[in-house]
């Protein structure tokens, strides 16, 4: 049985935020370490002193057995305008429809997108919940380590934060592609005879990267004050393109759009092939979540964080599905869009409705907007891989774990993000398909994780209800329904993303996604063999937890 402090720790008491700590010290002539040994309760209200919410968090930092070593520069508004930034939602959405008419059409791809909103709803509840129980940069990993039963909490915690590290390292690489080959589209509108070269984008990549690395590491401080800004330029953006195309596109049948399935992947059925089309509304939802990872920087975080989440989760529903509607309006020809110049009927659409000049300029805001979510995303992705290390769930932890004592910020996770995104955009030089193979693991794994932390707050809800942590974004009475809905979504949209996008597969139609994700549980496996004798997972330092030892 282990409570309290981590048999790892090495006897150092919990940090405490200074202004908080010197308060309680003074009011309670009790030091920060006395309180820790004696565990002396945190007074919930301290008069003319700090705030509840510095207090709330401090509280939670301790009762999960964490020192707040991370700035809290986040606050409500800020932490929205940042998920705003990181999903993008639209702007992504724009280059995401090709899946969903290829496999289903125009109504088959407007009844994914209806149908994923639901399905990620709920899988947004749930993950907002669990944020408000445990805000943590961990999230996903600590949430299964610290919900899931004890004989398997080490081992299910383990696989989750290496697919999750996957995931997110995948995406990022995804993102600072797309702003490369998004530069390349504009060039490729303006100049018809331009060829789209592959080492173009990968210079153009390097950029991206560059950028990411930069506002991350060196404008750290500045990150939370151009986040509503950002994301008002790109809700601008949104009407710059919709109401253009709305006055001046071509435009189908009600009919058409609502009944114009398709099956130009060569499917047996109909029914099958809007099944498969279904990766179109998947990918357009994913990223809410990267709030979870920047938990410990955000103020009052337990409830800032999921009405973030929630909130954004909305907003970008109440953008997408007008944009989805506006693209399958003005598609009359969807052959014709799917093989436009660009590949993407989205830029075929606006063809249609813009002068080429009008083009560039809304694309161009828009690859703006990309870079930005580059730059929020990485934040994201260097704090789940320094929390991960902090656990000592990867090779060289204490290398990724190292905090910048200036920045406070795990610049070491970010410089090893941005190396990998470097590498594989040589990849792409050679094989664009070798590319989008390795970061086809993002989507997948992501659902892999919701399907295991949402599982195991289910599994301690019907059983043990009375060990789950207060949450102050409390599902109540809906929990059970809406992470039973989430859970079997998550496990629908997992078997669905495996699938290629058209038959017969060729090589350079083959979903990759499925072998590489063994490879990563694979590699994975290998290396737990190692780490199980150091590895029991960020429960050991929860208070008042059971843990039984692997």
């Amino acid at each position: 049985m282990a409570t309290g402090r981590s048999d790892h720790d090495h006897g150092a008491p919990i940090y405490r935020q200074p202004a908080v700590e010197l308060h309680l010290q003074k009011s309670t002539g009790v030091t920060a370490k006395e309180r820790f040994e004696e565990r002396i309760d945190t007074p919930d209200e301290v008069d003319g002193g700090p705030s509840d919410h510095s207090l709330k968090d401090a509280s939670d930092m301790r009762r999960m057995g964490k020192q707040q070593i991370l700035t809290r520069r986040f606050r409500q508004i800020t932490i929205a305008a940042f998920i705003g930034t990181t999903t993008s939602a639209w702007e992504y959405a724009l280059f995401l429809v090709s899946p969903g008419l290829v496999d289903g059409g125009t109504a088959g791809l407007l009844y994914n997108v209806i149908w994923s909103f639901f399905g990620f709803g709920a899988i947004y509840l749930s993950l907002a919940e669990m944020a408000s129980m445990a805000p943590i940069a961990g999230s996903l990993y600590h949430w299964v380590s610290e919900f899931a039963p004890e004989n398997v909490q080490a081992v299910l915690s383990y696989f989750t934060g290496w697919i999750s590290t996957l995931a997110w390292q995948a995406g990022f690489a995804q993102g600072v592609l797309l702003a490369g080959t998004q530069i390349q589209t504009i060039i490729q509108v303006m100049n018809p005879d331009y060829a789209f070269p592959n080492w173009h984008g990968t210079l153009l990549t390097f950029a991206a990267i560059l950028v990411s690395y930069v506002m991350n590491v060196y404008g750290v401080r500045s990150l939370p004050y151009w986040q509503v800004p950002v994301f008002a330029v790109g809700t601008m953006a949104y009407f710059a393109y919709v109401v253009p195309v709305w006055i001046n596109a071509p435009r189908a049948t009600h009919t058409e759009v609502w009944t114009g399935f398709s099956n130009t992947g060569g499917w047996p059925s109909m029914t099958l092939a809007v099944l498969v089309g279904q990766l179109s509304g998947i990918g357009m939802q994913t990223g809410v979540d990267t709030a979870a990872h920047m938990a410990e920087e955000v103020n009052d975080a337990s409830i800032a964080v999921p009405r973030a989440m929630i909130t954004i989760f909305l907003v970008d529903c109440a953008l997408v599905f007008p944009l989805i509607v506006t693209i399958c309006y003005h598609l009359p020809d969807v052959q014709a869009a799917l093989n436009d110049p660009t590949e993407y009927p989205g830029i075929w659409i606006m063809r249609q409705a813009m002068s080429n000049g009008w083009i560039a300029v809304i694309l161009a805001i828009i690859t703006a907007i990309v870079m930005a979510s580059n730059v929020t995303y990485l934040a994201g992705v260097s704090r789940d891989l320094f929390a991960f290390a902090r656990d000592k769930g990867l090779p060289f932890s204490s290398w990724f774990s190292k905090v910048d004592p200036k920045r406070q910020i795990p610049v070491n996770a970010n410089i090893f993000s941005c190396a990998l995104s470097a590498i594989l955009a040589l990849i792409y030089i050679g094989s664009p398909v070798a590319f989008y193979a390795v970061t086809s693991l993002n989507t997948v794994s992501l659902l892999q994780c919701y399907v295991f932390a949402i599982g195991c707050v289910l599994w301690r809800r019907l059983t043990r209800p009375e060990t789950l942590p207060p949450a102050r974004f409390s599902l109540g009475r809906w929990g059970v329904p809406v992470n039973i809905a989430a859970v079997l979504y998550s496990v629908w949209s997992f078997f669905w993303c495996f699938w290629p996008q058209a038959q017969p597969v060729t090589a350079s139609g083959f979903n990759w996604a499925g072998p590489l994700y063994v490879l990563a549980l694979i590699v994975s496996a290998l290396y737990y063999i190692r780490a199980r004798h150091r590895y029991d997972g960020p429960v050991t330092s929860v208070e008042g937890r059971n843990v039984r030892r692997q």
